[in-house]
């Protein structure tokens, strides 16, 4: 009911807009209300030609169809595609291809048909279009009914796609399984049809594709068609009956790889690997239930892909027990529905039953050489944990067991566990690291093993083939590990960078500064930064500009991000890698930047840049940051309504920490004035001082521009806690940073608000237990109120426990429950809840997987028990937040309507005067005062 009123309101207003001309009196800019929404943009997928030339993005609205729009970035040339989707240019940017969905209108009108309609809804459903953009003439392909579609990275100027099945003509139960693959050449117009396919993949760097395809009767097939130009080649290279999957093509096509499973084991769970390698004739069979290696009881199962190493000497694939039909229960025993919570389980029966799918469909890595008669099992139930090894003549893989260590994982963060070497010859294992938080990998070329250590703050390394383990940043001379950290678990470490070419280097990171580490320690660190970071007070990081994992060469110049965390500043720089000067600056500004995106064949990049009152759209520019050019204009229409502004504000503590926040102000802000306040928080915010924030309406959290529009101040302070007192460190870093904004003579002392969501929720709930008159009003969004029940208490959406997060993550207790019983009690509102005298808007909705919904409740029901103003908004069936559009704006509207009332002395509305019964639900929202003669109305 809600969202088909949205709606129309929606679309009427964008018509009013966008076709009525606007007196010269009437010009003055407009506060931002809720209808603006759905006249909002905000960017969605965004590309850059290889060449350079043009440049393409999605505009995306909250209730609106998608719109394509491809622009020429030297030329004023642009041509948009309604409802088009998923773009990317082809590798010689001659084309734009992307899919077409269908109009929303379609889509709802589908949703409505009801069984007995006239038609069948299958056939009847809208389905996808692939749009094909000739870009020389502007020209626009339609082809109907695709239902996936894929080009190949290198050879340009091919598409595949998938037509679906209903397109081959259908109708009733006449419906072919599989749907046409077609192969079109863009250029000439040329295409190659492939009845019943069920699978395809390119090959990345060559100019071949692999084809599955069955028609059920008649048999099976694998084939590889290759791209010439004209007339694409056929060769087979199976054929048979069966069914056909994990469909896998090495990057040059050079071998390919696929499951088959042959009509001897229909109906069961075992598959066969199946091996083509170029042109040594068909593909074999090299890997069933009876090869030499294989586990007792086992076999090659579906449901992990299977893959090719790199240097092409392996076959990588899934095995794991075969299933076999347990003895059935008797009647009366089917009828029992019961679990077993057993205390030595290493995981939670909630946490089995989240992950249940999973462990059904859970394969076992095992691996194969290539033209090799036996097969090595990798991981097995004691050891599932293992990675493929991604450098070329790997000798062995990476294995971690958290087993041992399942138990603690209620508890602990990071887990712990055992990593292993897996020798990929032998299978045998070799403890190398016990009781570690580490994520331990290779280096590109395979000589060194490297991890950072948490509990240890340093990263390490070990020679792949054995030796001593160096400590790689004992000598830096500054922590690379998370200086700011304020929870009880270990900190992170700043990261890596990547690797210099012949593992001659890491690159780590500390909080300013990049460092080239030599791994065997033969040299001293190095850094290539020159340690201008930390004098200047930047923080540079290396930007890849479309480069995977590859490792950097010696003396390659590359750009880097560039932040000052004191004012806020943001931009880029360049740096040669092995030279020993500061980088030179390119660009630095008092805006907030995207990463690049670089033009495959030409130094020009695409980005986006943005400050509160700029919507962060698309700019181009060279390498240099030279040519600076705009290319999309989302939103033309928030210049027609008042806006604000953000600056960056310093204060003090109550414990001395200088700490900082973002202060968000009316555009024609006057300081003589007193403005109402909504102070939001939630842990660190003031790097996001730049930051835009589209009119969209938000899930958690308040829309910050429409209350600037309105006159509001928005206050947002960082804080910095204090184990074991996470409530009080919010009191003590907020409170000041408040009041030293009504110090400043523009704050009304008495119309000061809060509002947060989840942590926030949490911190306001404690908050208004300790300030008596200071909030006005607050909004909390699922709060925890009770850590003494939380604390054991389930996340339903992973079913994990809630311990580790009171003693090692965000709610920074420190200890267990019994450890220190006064620490839960002290920071839970709900023993405290007599103090509060702040009226309350509680938002918990009843399918909340992170913070239990009882939470809500025991918090509401006590302020309900002493009498004390308070609301509880849910959203029935909704998890953490509202998800759908009409339920965030209901939120966003409620929250408006609360604020203003007790900031702005704006009537009551019906839902907060007299509330809603459940008998009146769904006739009326309540949004309207109450008037002389009843109930408010629902608009």
């Amino acid at each position: 009911m809600i969202e088909r009123l949205l709606r129309p309101v929606c679309s009427a207003l964008f018509l009013f807009l966008a076709l009525s001309p606007i007196p010269l009196e009437a010009q003055e800019k407009r506060v931002l209300d809720h209808d603006v929404y759905g006249i909002w943009k905000t960017l969605g997928a965004r590309a850059i030609a290889p060449n350079g030339q043009w440049g393409l993005y999605v505009l995306e609205g909250e209730e609106a169809d998608p719109e394509l729009v491809v622009r020429h970035l030297d030329q004023d040339r642009e041509i948009r595609v309604e409802r088009g989707t998923r773009p990317s240019f082809t590798r010689d940017s001659r084309f734009a291809l992307f899919t077409i969905r269908p109009s929303r209108e379609a889509l709802d009108a589908a949703r409505d048909r009801r069984p007995g309609g006239a038609g069948n809804n299958a056939q009847l459903a809208p389905r996808d279009s692939l749009g094909v953009l000739d870009l020389s003439s502007g020209e626009v392909l339609r082809i109907a009914d695709v239902q996936s579609w894929s080009m190949p990275d290198e050879a340009a100027g091919w598409v595949a796609y998938h037509l679906h099945p209903l397109a081959e003509g259908a109708s009733g139960d006449d419906v072919p399984a599989h749907g046409t693959l077609v192969l079109r050449d863009l250029v000439r117009g040329t295409e190659q049809r492939i009845p019943h396919a069920t699978a395809f993949q390119w090959a990345t760097s060559g100019g071949l594709l692999l084809v599955a395809d069955s028609s059920g009767t008649e048999g099976s097939e694998v084939r590889i068609l290759g791209i010439t130009p004209g007339a694409p080649t056929t060769e087979e290279i199976m054929a048979g009956s069966g069914r056909l999957r994990g469909l896998h093509l090495k990057e040059d096509g050079s071998q390919a790889l696929f499951l088959h499973q042959p009509p001897a084991l229909s109906g069961e769970a075992c598959w066969t690997l199946n091996h083509w390698n170029g042109g040594s004739g068909p593909a074999r069979t090299v890997v069933d239930g009876t090869t030499t290696g294989m586990p007792a009881g086992w076999c090659v199962r579906e449901f992990s892909q299977p893959s090719i190493s790199r240097d092409g000497t392996r076959l990588y694939f899934g095995t794991a027990p075969d299933p076999t039909p347990r003895e059935a229960l008797s009647a009366l025993e089917a009828r029992v529905d019961v679990e077993i919570w057993h205390w030595e389980d290493p995981e939670l029966m909630s946490v089995q039953n989240v992950r249940l799918n999973q462990e059904r469909r859970r394969t076992f890595l095992a691996t194969i050489p290539v033209g090799g008669t036996r097969m090595v099992q990798l991981a097995d139930a004691d050891l599932p944990q293992v990675q493929i090894p991604s450098h070329p003549g790997a000798s062995a893989a990476l294995g971690r067991d958290t087993r041992v260590y399942g138990i603690e994982s209620s508890w602990e963060s990071p887990n712990f566990a055992d990593v292993y070497l897996v020798d990929l010859t032998t299978g045998v294992r070799t403890r190398f690291l016990e009781r570690t938080q580490s994520q331990p990998s290779f280096s590109p070329e395979g000589r060194w093993i490297t991890w950072y250590e948490p509990q240890l703050k340093h990263w390490f390394a070990r020679a792949s083939a054995g030796g001593e383990v160096r400590n790689l940043s004992a000598s830096l001379p500054h922590a690379i590990w998370n200086e700011q950290n304020d929870s009880p678990s270990p900190p992170n470490s700043y990261g890596s960078a990547g690797w210099m070419e012949n593992d001659q280097a890491i690159l780590l990171n500390d909080r300013f500064d990049i460092w080239a580490v030599d791994p065997a320690g033969a040299s001293p660190p190095r850094s290539v930064t020159a340690q201008a970071g930390r004098r200047d007070g930047v923080r540079y990081r290396i930007l890849r500009l479309g480069r995977a994992g590859e490792a950097f060469g010696p003396r390659e110049t590359v750009m880097l991000s560039a932040f000052n965390p004191r004012n806020k500043q943001a931009g880029f720089a360049s740096v040669t890698l092995n030279g020993s000067s500061a980088p030179a600056m390119l660009l630095m500004e008092d805006r907030a930047f995207s990463n690049p995106v670089k033009a495959s064949d030409a130094d020009r990049i695409l980005f986006t840049q943005e400050t509160f009152v700029e919507f962060g759209d698309l700019w181009t520019a060279d390498l240099r940051f030279r040519g600076r050019k705009r290319v999309s204009d989302a939103n033309p229409q928030q210049a027609d309504y008042r806006w604000g502004t953000a600056d960056l504000v310093e204060w003090l503590s109550a414990d001395g920490i200088p700490l900082q926040g973002v202060l968000m102000k009316p555009e024609d802000f006057d300081p003589s004035r007193k403005y109402p306040m909504v102070v939001y928080f939630y842990e660190r915010w003031s790097d996001d001082l730049h930051a835009h924030y589209a009119m969209v309406p938000h899930r958690s959290r308040i829309a910050f521009p429409m209350y600037t529009s309105d006159d509001y101040l928005v206050f947002i302070p960082d804080i910095v806690y204090r184990e074991g007192y996470p409530g009080e460190s919010a009191l003590n870093a907020v409170n000041p940073g408040i009041f030293k904004l009504i110090e400043a003579g523009f704050v009304d002392r008495d119309r000061v608000a809060l509002q947060g969501h989840s942590w926030g929720g949490y911190q306001i709930a404690f908050m208004v237990t300790r300030s008596e008159r200071l909030y006005r009003a607050a909004a909390a969004g699922a709060p925890v109120a009770n850590m003494t029940s939380a604390y054991g208490a389930l996340r339903r959406e992973t079913g994990l426990v809630r311990q580790f997060q009171y003693e090692r993550t965000q709610s920074r207790l420190g200890g267990t429950l019994w450890e220190m019983p006064l620490r839960y009690l002290e920071n839970s509102p709900l023993f405290w809840v007599d103090k509060i005298e702040t009226p309350l808007l509680i938002m918990h909705n009843d399918s909340d997987g992170h913070v239990p919904w009882e939470q809500g409740i025991e918090l509401f029901t006590a302020l309900r028990r002493l009498s004390k103003p308070a609301w509880m908004i849910n959203y029935r069936g909704e998890p953490h937040w509202p998800t759908t559009f009409p339920n965030r704006v209901d939120w966003n509207v409620r929250m408006k309507q609360f604020f203003d009332h007790y900031l702005k002395d704006a009537p009551a509305p019906a839902w907060m005067a007299e509330g809603i019964p459940a008998i009146r639900r769904g006739e009326t929202l309540g949004y309207a005062p109450v008037n002389a003669g009843g109930a408010g109305s629902d608009r």
